[in-house]
């Protein structure tokens, strides 16, 4: 189990490790916890859209349950073949107009899946561009020197 004398301790050895690699430590640091903070901010949004897709999955399924067995006390009180048949079709719009709602839900839940995880690709990819560029411009400064 950590304890607070084990945080900087911790902190001292990722440090010593980016001196090692010829990275400043405080920069590395600040890269490091921006990095953490994206992560974070990722895996709530992503946590967020799961929560939302699953409410809406229980919320769809209760309604269903709800109008199906409705319909199907419907069915059992028909006397006639056209009310039997009336109630059979009417079970069988209310299961499809289930799994259209479940495939709507899941639609929408990878959709934003897809948009989060493009964002966090653009990030990383403008991130990688912008060290290279500045190690380009170094190189540069220090041939012309």
């Amino acid at each position: 189990m950590a304890t607070r004398n084990d945080t900087p301790m911790g902190l001292d050895r990722i440090n010593a490790v980016f001196v090692w690699w010829g990275l400043s430590g405080t920069d590395s640091v600040g890269k490091l916890n921006g990095q953490f903070k994206r992560f974070q901010a990722f895996t709530s949004d992503l946590q967020k859209a799961y929560g939302e897709t699953y409410s809406a999955q229980i919320s769809s399924l209760f309604g269903a349950n709800e109008r199906i067995g409705r319909l199907l006390l419907e069915l059992v009180q028909c006397r006639r073949p056209q009310d039997v048949i009336a109630a059979e079709s009417s079970v069988m719009a209310a299961i499809l107009d289930e799994a259209s709602l479940q495939t709507k839900t899941w639609l929408e839940l990878s959709q934003k899946v897809q948009e989060y995880y493009a964002t966090v690709a653009r990030e990383t990819a403008d991130e990688i561009r912008q060290q290279v560029n500045k190690a380009t411009d170094a190189e540069r400064n220090t041939k012309s020197s």
